[in-house]
């Protein structure tokens, strides 16, 4: 049976955030979106650009254009040093969830009447990679987004099962339900029933067991056989990492400068090691669901339900609302903001579906928001170091800065304009902020690929001292 866009998602990220009922709906307008963010920004490069002079350079302060063998590095050597050390980031720390269709099984050869090439659900798999992985190239703050929910939601199923005896239920269980890699017995290999969360799990399976008929050792074990980490990738990430810090580092020891891409890389590869490590206990690259088997033990003992404490809810509720109305709107507001950053609560719901709803009203979006635009910021300080790079036209320094501002500015306004529609929560107000936030995305969306323009103009005229190496670096081996 073909996968729909209901189940695949053209964009996997535009899935998580809205209702599969408007899913096509607000992919269009995702689409509509990237192809005026594009034109924009290529249009204010290309007039910014036209009506600027020539930058009068200092003679003491040489100036050279692209450079294919000048006795150090040259400019593809640059180029292909940064370019190598984020994919290899991205490409070994991104956790994808486990695919929905089966179309890995199907054989590649022959190529050239391949059934996998063939089949429209490896195409629609391979697009939701792809599209994790551009995410990871132009949007890396969004990958953060992604992992840090998936990790506290994790962290919370672990919680509750060991709330319910399941003391032997880890983190990298909860990732694996969460991520679609375990299923309930069937006889059919594809007919059982994926569970998503250990509350599920607990509500399908185990209900009426004692804890102990729930072999986490075991099925952790058959999980790891199941992941295919690649030990190589992660080697040569970690090498290639480590390389290219090093080599940044000597650089302004020497007092050589370094060239804007190399420091706006060195952010990216941050972001990638935060998300990374969101995920360091998540399976890598699992494309077949574990069967979860249950040992035959006697059912569950009945246990005496505790009573609330406290006073009954009724008069807890009777007389927080009669406290409720003494209080003036100010504090009511001021109330409503410290409970955001509290421990949210989270519904039967909440639990059933783990983290495949990442709405603006779901427990720890607010959290993940901010740490989100705390890796805008960074990358915004990132283009604020280069604050001084030159460009052969005069107004390219102009839209540098003016375009660093606004990626270091427009994340905090967002996040506050998230966070006051989280609050109010009234109709057209909360609706006509979410415009309004979705209206600087744009701006900033706008502003990143002007700077990524921008890095590559800057070749055209950066100082000779970016050209010269390090003598020692040259004896490492490093991928390029």
């Amino acid at each position: 049976m073909p996968l729909t866009i209901r189940e695949v998602g053209i964009v996997p990220s535009v899935e998580r955030f809205v209702s599969t009922n408007y899913l096509l709906r607000h992919i269009v307008v995702l689409g509509l979106l990237v192809i005026l963010a594009l034109s924009t920004s290529a249009l204010a490069y290309l007039l910014t650009m036209h009506y600027g002079l020539p930058t009068q350079f200092s003679s003491s302060d040489p100036r050279v254009g692209f450079q294919a063998d000048s006795g150090g590095r040259a400019t593809m050597d640059i180029v292909s040093s940064c370019a190598s050390t984020l994919s290899i980031c991205i490409y070994s720390a991104v956790h994808f969830n486990v695919p929905r269709s089966h179309a890995h099984r199907l054989s590649f050869w022959p190529p050239w009447n391949s059934p996998m090439l063939r089949s429209r659900e490896w195409w629609l798999e391979l697009w939701a990679k792809v599209s994790f992985w551009l995410l990871g190239v132009f949007s890396p703050e969004m990958l953060v987004l992604h992992a840090f929910y998936e990790y506290v939601i994790a962290g919370r199923d672990v919680a509750w099962m060991h709330e319910h005896g399941y003391t032997g239920w880890t983190r990298k269980l909860a990732f694996a339900a969460d991520m679609g890699a375990l299923t309930t017995e069937s006889g059919d290999p594809d007919g059982g029933v994926v569970v998503r969360s250990g509350f599920q799990l607990h509500e399908l399976l185990l209900r009426d067991r004692e804890p102990d008929a729930l072999d986490c050792k075991a099925l952790e074990q058959e999980l790891d056989d199941h992941s295919k980490a690649d030990t190589m990738v992660k080697l040569l990430a970690t090498w290639q990492i480590t390389y290219f810090f090093v080599g940044a580092i000597a650089r302004s020891v020497k007092g050589l400068p370094i060239a804007p891409l190399e420091t706006v890389t060195c952010a990216y590869v941050l972001c990638t090691l935060v998300y990374y490590g969101l995920w360091w206990s998540k399976p890598y690259n699992v494309n077949e669901r574990v069967i979860v088997r249950i040992r035959a033990l006697t059912p569950r003992r009945a246990t005496q339900t505790r009573p609330p404490s406290g006073r009954p809810r009724s008069e807890r509720s009777k007389s927080k609302s009669t406290a409720r109305t003494c209080v003036q709107p100010f504090w009511i507001f001021c109330e409503k903001i410290a409970l955001l950053f509290q421990e949210p609560e989270m519904s039967e719901s909440d639990r059933l579906h783990g983290s495949e709803r990442m709405w603006q009203t779901s427990p720890y979006m607010m959290h993940g928001s901010l740490l989100a635009t705390a890796a805008s910021i960074l990358l915004g300080l990132a283009h604020l170091a280069c604050w001084n790079v030159e460009f052969p036209n005069s107004n390219g320094q102009v839209l540098w800065r003016y375009c660093t501002l606004l990626i270091i500015i427009l994340p905090v306004v967002v996040s506050f304009i998230i966070m006051g529609a989280a609050i109010i929560l009234r109709g057209w107000v909360t609706d006509a902020m979410n415009k309004m936030a979705l209206t600087l995305i744009v701006i900033y969306c706008v502003a990143r690929l002007i700077l990524l323009i921008l890095l590559g103009h800057s070749f055209q005229s950066l100082p000779a001292g970016v050209y010269d190496t390090v003598s020692w670096l040259s004896f490492i081996p490093s991928i390029h």
